[in-house]
């Protein structure tokens, strides 16, 4: 028995060390020199010179919240009548017949409030499902419930708030901030804010631009590091080139929603990029960072991202 149970703890060590060794230099490198900027924004790959073992593997049979709920294989309701019972799940019902991606940051409005979804989640195909969400929609509890629509994603800092703050007064006091330095105090709702016509408008114009710069690049990023200013709002890395440019619509919406809403003049020097890269990619301190400043997020039990969060310099 006492055999077994080691040989256990060995597999893990190694599976452990592993999955940690795709995520970190030398199988990564950050290519400070292909920064690209955008007034307050500014992006810096992360290239995969070393090809991932579970690359070819993890290909996700899977659907994204947008595409499951704009086909209709994918539906969200209120869990009951009310609001003590229901402010913080939503029952979600997959029939896409594939598994369910959902981010955390991911928008929908309607229902009785608009929610923010609290994790990254991976739902099966033929079930319902309650799910943690957060109201980001103070002041309204509707009587009737309203169908779901898809809406995006938070920009970065209030994803970092409900990643790691884990608790709705805080996100609600973010929204507020938020409101006030927009000068948008006449509605309590965070989806308002970015339908505010300047605001999605500029949002756009800075998601249009660096989705075509890098996808103009060569095929081995897999990752960015974003900032504005002297802030880093955060970074994402993936297993792979293709996961990468899956995901990066809703990861430019992130960072761009964020530097139109808080940013200010993107900094042309790279020094603290590289202290926060080196702090999240180096071996001997990747751990240590993602216990304080960021997470894993797998599927199938194979690490597929690594997310570090914002940070000023």
């Amino acid at each position: 028995m006492k055999k077994h149970f080691c040989l256990l703890i060995l597999l893990f060590t190694c599976v452990a060390t592993y999955a940690q060794t795709d995520f970190t230099f030398p199988s990564l490198v950050v290519e400070y020199d292909s920064a690209i900027i955008f007034r307050n924004l500014k992006l810096i790959p992360t290239k995969r010179i070393e090809q991932s073992k579970d690359s070819d593997y993890v290909s996700p049979n899977s659907v994204s919240l947008k595409a499951g709920m704009a086909k209709g294989s994918v539906k969200l309701k209120e869990r009951g009548n009310y609001m003590l019972d229901n402010i913080n799940v939503l029952l979600i019902e997959n029939s896409s017949g594939k598994d369910l991606l959902i981010k955390s940051g991911e928008i929908v409005m309607g229902g009785r409030q608009d929610r923010v979804f609290a994790r990254d989640t991976i739902l099966e195909t033929g079930k319902q499902h309650l799910i943690p969400v957060y109201c980001i929609e103070e002041n309204r509890w509707s009587a009737a419930e309203k169908k779901f629509t898809y809406r995006g994603t938070t920009g970065s800092g209030l994803q970092n708030i409900i990643d790691t703050a884990k608790n709705q007064t805080k996100v609600w006091d973010e929204i507020r901030r938020l409101l006030k330095h927009n000068n948008q105090t006449n509605s309590s709702s965070y989806a308002v804010l970015l339908g505010n016509k300047k605001t999605a408008d500029t949002t756009n114009q800075y998601v249009r631009y660096f989705l075509q710069q890098l996808r103009s690049k060569d095929s081995s990023i897999v990752g960015i590091i974003a900032s504005t200013g002297n802030k880093i709002l955060g970074a994402d890395v993936f297993i792979s080139t293709s996961l990468f440019y899956q995901t990066l619509p809703g990861l430019l919406e992130k960072y761009c929603t964020e530097a139109v809403l808080t940013g200010t003049t993107a900094n042309q020097n790279h020094s603290h990029e590289a202290v926060y890269a080196n702090e999240m990619l180096s071996p001997q301190t990747q751990s240590g960072f993602l216990s304080k400043k960021g997470k894993r997020f797998f599927y199938k039990n194979v690490l597929i991202q690594l997310t570090g969060y914002a940070h000023l310099y």
